[in-house]
């Protein structure tokens, strides 16, 4: 399968002072590769732009452009910058570090150039020449304008060969050692970019040729400048060369449809225009593409405006089935777009993988060869080490029994040193240890001698002591619960959702169990007070939503919140037994089953009975508590 290929080279500084720096072939370049790299115009398949390159680069890149290439593949190298001959005749086109007075060195002859298109297997090739300054001579010296350079002898030969220069004669004339004058090089490259867009496609086929695009090229400069003359030359050429084959209709451009026809359209009669729909229908199969553009829009109009809806209707079924077409030609287009794009990406992965290999290779050489490096420096020390170490060893020799004696001596008072220091620190060991046993021990009897008040308990692995939990707190829970379970059951009572103040009773009566257990320090993390008091909440809360009622229900609510108050104090390792936590939860929910027992019938009543209820569940879960608290601490 044939490519398409694009080398645009342009240049706009130049080292040299006497060249004229420039500003179109910057612009020339980007413009000329867009329309080509464009999928819609060009549709070339690779595009590569060198702009202000050294000779070498350009060089070398195109030698790599003409080189592995098909026969079919189309090959377009446009270069846009300043030519210049040397004294023997000779053209150069010059980049950026070209010096005039160095041609061979810093320039690109056209000898070469020819050279390597020769030597290409691609009979399509295009040369586009956009130079500037494309004849001088030896300094001091003026060329007549409209002298010719020599364009097509430079570059004859070859197969299939196209030459587009925007002129073959001097624009400049050397004054001194500056270039003056000025040129319309850009006009070229404009014209040819705006040809292809669409608009060297006179006959309206759909496709623009490279004789087309230089037509349309020539006339655009002569008519815009006479100073400027394009011209072309061609070698062996067998057949057109296509730049771009237009698809779209509405990318043609329209030629107008016979007057007669145009008046049949607009007929007041529908017969006719529906003969007239007919003619429409031939024109816009044929492959005249501009006027089958004029036929569609004239269709468009008549399916949308005419009066007549057999006209339109005539004239829809005309237009449907193009766009069937259409729609199955840019089904087809987008399959192989995606199928362009996959070959790409393909190809990118193999050229990445292939870059890969072969910087691992280079490195395993360079790794091989600085291993041998290394290998051989390292002989090289041991010879030399050896050779050092066989006169000093007789030196050595001397030394060594003297250094031996030395270093027994040392050896032996190092380990009487080590010996009694290790001996001096195990005794200060024992004895601190023997003084944190006294202190430890002194502490308990300081406790113990609190008796008549309080007993004491140790933490596991812990010489911490914390004062025993007082009888008086369940006093507190007693009374605290009371109130609460008061307010609550007035509250309900006045028909209040049993969700809201059960979440409520719940969350005071864990906050009151909370701050109590805290004023005994039988809890010390705050978290362990939110703990009951979210847990008591929702504890109730979700009985209440399960619709739980009766004895069954305060046991149940009394069994869980006496695991909650069980659990969190197994977690503050206030509790180390679980049979205490056994004992709890019975406590509990023996409690708790008093508090639906006793019926109230009013909100006084209510308030009377819930309080009543609440106080003494709170006195039986209470004295289950602290009672199993201080058990647990007598026999931790």
């Amino acid at each position: 399968m044939s490519g398409k290929f694009a080398l645009i080279i342009g240049n706009t500084e130049y080292s040299d002072p006497g060249l004229a720096q420039l500003s179109s072939p910057g612009k020339d370049t980007e413009d000329f590769a867009r329309v080509l790299k464009d999928q819609d115009i060009g549709a070339f398949d690779d595009v590569n732009i060198l702009l202000n390159q050294p000779e070498p680069v350009v060089r070398g890149a195109i030698d790599e452009f003409f080189d592995q290439k098909k026969p079919d593949d189309l090959l377009v190298l446009y270069f846009s910058g300043h030519g210049v001959r040397d004294e023997l005749g000779s053209l150069y086109l010059a980049v950026k570090n070209t010096f005039r007075s160095r041609l061979r060195s810093t320039a690109v002859k056209s000898d070469y150039i020819r050279e390597v298109m020769d030597q290409s297997r691609s009979r399509r090739q295009v040369l586009i020449l956009d130079c500037c300054n494309s004849g001088a001579f030896a300094q001091g010296t003026k060329a007549a304008t409209g002298v010719s350079i020599g364009t097509a002898s430079a570059f004859e030969g070859g197969y299939g060969r196209i030459v587009l220069t925007a002129s073959d004669s001097t624009q400049f004339a050397w004054e001194g050692d500056k270039v003056i004058g000025e040129t319309d090089n850009s006009l070229f490259t404009h014209f040819l970019v705006e040809g292809l867009e669409g608009e060297a496609d006179q006959d309206g086929d759909g496709r623009i040729t490279v004789d087309e695009l230089y037509d349309y090229a020539y006339e655009k400069v002569r008519f815009a400048t006479p100073k400027q003359t394009p011209s072309k030359f061609s070698s062996k050429q067998q057949g057109e060369i296509v730049l771009r084959q237009i698809t779209r209709i509405e990318d043609i451009k329209p030629i107008s449809l016979p007057e007669e026809l145009i008046e049949a359209t607009e007929d007041s009669r529908t017969f006719v225009r529906e003969g007239a729909v007919q003619q429409l229908e031939k024109l816009l199969r044929g492959k005249n593409l501009g006027l089958a553009r004029s036929a569609r829009e004239a269709l468009e109009r008549m399916e949308r405006e005419d009066d007549s809806r057999r006209v339109s209707q005539v004239a829809t079924q005309v237009l449907d089935s193009i766009r069937q077409v259409e729609k199955a030609e840019e089904e087809r287009k987008a399959t192989q777009e995606a199928a362009r794009l996959l070959a790409e990406q393909t190809a990118e992965e193999e050229r990445l993988a292939a870059e890969k290999a072969k910087r691992q290779a280079k490195q395993e050489a360079d790794r091989f060869e600085a291993q041998k490096a290394e290998e051989e420096h390292i002989t090289r020390q041991k010879a030399e080490a050896d050779r050092k170490a066989k006169e000093q060893a007789e030196k050595l020799a001397r030394a060594r029994a003297e250094r031996e004696a030395n270093e027994k001596a040392a050896r032996e008072a190092a380990e009487e040193a080590a010996k009694e220091k290790a001996e001096r620190e195990e005794a200060e060991r024992i004895a601190a240890k023997e003084a944190e046993e006294e202190r430890i021990a002194k502490a308990r009897a300081e406790a113990i001698s609190l008796a008549g008040k309080t007993t004491v308990v140790e933490y596991l692995n812990s010489d911490k002591i914390i004062p025993a939990p007082r009888w008086s707190y369940v006093m507190w829970i007693t009374l605290g619960w009371g109130i609460c379970w008061a307010i609550i059951s007035a509250i309900n009572y006045a028909g209040v959702l049993y969700l809201i103040t059960g979440f409520i009773g719940g969350a005071i009566s864990g906050l009151i169990v909370g701050l109590t257990l805290w004023a005994g320090k039988l809890i010390s993390n705050k978290k362990s007070i939110l703990g009951l008091t979210f847990g008591f909440a929702l504890s109730l809360t979700i009985l209440n939503a399960l619709a739980v009622f009766g004895i069954m229900f305060t046991i149940i609510w009394g069994i869980i919140d006496g695991l909650i108050v069980s659990s969190i104090l197994w977690l503050e390792k206030s509790l180390s037994n679980r049979a205490r936590i056994v004992w709890i939860t019975l406590g509990w929910a023996i409690g708790y089953a008093i508090y639906f027992n006793i019926p109230f019938y009013s909100i006084i009543g209510g308030a009377i009975s819930g309080g009543i209820s609440g106080a003494l569940s709170g006195a039986v879960c209470g004295f289950t508590l602290i009672w199993q608290l201080r058990e647990g601490i007598k026999k931790p």
